[in-house]
């Protein structure tokens, strides 16, 4: 509803313009033809903005589905690269673990060889 009325929100002044004309307020039997045409007048406005309305709600959904679909195409990308990196992290801590094992036994020889 919220994204909704956003939408909307900006476009509601001139909708209650037109959705609020000013009518003859007579009561005169000889004022009725004048009172139906302005309230065919204002039908006819009310239609143009209403279709007006729904024009831009339509650009506007059509722009939020390809926002949506290139937001998740991008976040695909994302979870590839993701994995990439986590397999790429797990093969360097195998490289680390065994450079760091080599060393260590480096050492321990050179510490007996310096005993001997």
């Amino acid at each position: 509803m919220a994204a909704w009325f956003s939408v909307v929100a900006p476009l509601l002044p001139e909708l209650l313009r037109a959705a609020r004309p000013m009518f003859t307020r007579s009561r005169e039997p000889s004022q009725i033809p004048q009172q139906i045409r302005e309230l065919q007048d204002a039908v006819d406005r009310n239609d143009q903005a209403i279709r007006t309305l729904a024009g831009e709600m339509e650009q506007t959904l059509s722009a939020l589905k390809q926002a949506s679909s290139q937001l998740e195409s991008t976040l695909v990308e994302l979870r590839r690269q993701q994995v990439e990196h986590e397999r790429r992290l797990l093969r360097l801590q195998w490289v680390a673990a065994v450079a760091a094992t080599a060393a260590v036994l480096a050492f321990a020889v050179a510490a007996w060889a310096l005993a001997r």
